[in-house]
Formats: structure tokens, C-alpha cells, sequence
């Protein structure tokens, strides 16, 4: 049963009332308490304030975890949702097929620069929304990767860098054979 629909049932309220509280249409809720979808970030925020905190955020989330789109939630902020080492591998990989041969190498400390910097715009991305995964990782990698090449000596084209983003993270969420390499 959802964390949600097991509160309600416990303190006796009826779905109308608590939709009411939290802004937002029973049918929402009860999409909700189905698992037909997520509650975007406001309004999980609202119904854990709406609970006292009995049903937490992880609670909202959790079938989430075991999907391929997400990592992980971390909404106490202090967990890694990627790893580094692994993203800077996929970097690697990238940059490398994106640099030109007159370009300078791109070195290890820059390297690791760079996948602390996605690591954390990532997870404060993901902060804002729930949305996790490639697309999330994407959106994180390309302004890093453009940076990147800007100071090993020039720039792909846009549509380049973009495609070079997209490869970099469905690198990372391969399986872990990529570490192994």
C-alpha cells in the first residue's frame, strides 16, 4: 500500500480533505497514491509538510528508485548521485572523440575538475526536480564539455557538443563492464 494512502487511512482523512490541503485535485491524488505518477517537487514538499514529515519524501519516491531513469533521490543532500570515476571515464571517451587532433590534451587534473563540476551540477539539478538519469546527465555535461574543449584549443559545433553529452551519459549508465575496460 502507498505510504500516502496508508497515512490517510490512519488518521482518518479523506482523500478530498488532503488534496484540498495540499493544492491539488483528488484525482492528482489518488494518480498518486496508485503509482500512475509522481508528485512533482512542490507538492511532494507539501505533503510531507502536510503529514509532519510521516510520509517523507524517499516515501513519495521510492518505486522510482528502481527504474533505469533514476540513480537515486537524494533529497537529505547527503548522498553522491553519480560517480565520479565512472563520469570521468565517460568524459574521457568523449572529449577525445570530440577534440581535434591540433587541439592540446585535455589533462587528468582537468579531468577530474571536470566530473566533480557535472557530479555536482547534476545534483543540484536534480534537486530542483525529480528528473534523473541520461537526460538529467546530458543537460549537466554539455556546458562542462564545451568548457573543456574551449581550453584545449576550439569548439565543436553545437549539434556536436549536444550529441557529444548524450553519449558521455548513456557511457555512464551503461553497465558497469565500462569500469572494468
Amino acid at each position: 500500500m502507498h505510504p500516502l494512502k496508508q497515512y490517510l487511512r490512519e488518521v482518518e482523512e479523506g482523500f478530498q480533505d488532503f488534496a484540498a490541503r495540499v493544492g491539488v485535485s483528488r484525482q492528482t491524488l489518488y494518480r498518486i497514491v496508485s503509482g500512475v505518477q509522481a508528485p512533482r517537487p512542490m507538492l511532494a514538499r507539501r505533503i510531507v509538510e502536510a503529514t509532519g514529515g510521516a510520509v517523507t519524501l524517499a516515501m513519495l519516491y521510492g518505486d522510482a528508485s528502481a527504474s533505469a531513469e533514476v540513480v537515486s533521490l537524494n533529497a537529505a543532500g547527503d548522498e553522491t548521485l553519480l560517480d565520479e570515476e565512472r563520469l570521468r571515464l565517460a568524459l574521457a571517451v568523449v572529449i577525445n572523440h570530440l577534440r581535434a587532433e591540433e587541439d592540446a590534451p585535455v589533462s587528468s587534473d582537468m579531468m577530474a575538475v571536470a566530473a566533480e563540476a557535472t557530479v555536482n551540477t547534476y545534483a543540484a539539478l536534480s534537486r530542483l526536480t525529480t528528473c534523473q538519469g541520461p537526460a538529467r546527465l546530458a543537460q549537466a555535461l554539455r556546458p562542462v564539455l564545451e568548457e573543456i574543449l574551449k581550453e584545449s584549443g576550439g569548439v565543436p559545433a553545437p549539434s556536436a557538443l549536444d550529441r557529444g553529452a548524450e553519449l558521455a551519459a548513456e557511457l555512464y549508465f551503461q553497465h558497469r563492464s565500462l569500469l572494468r575496460r
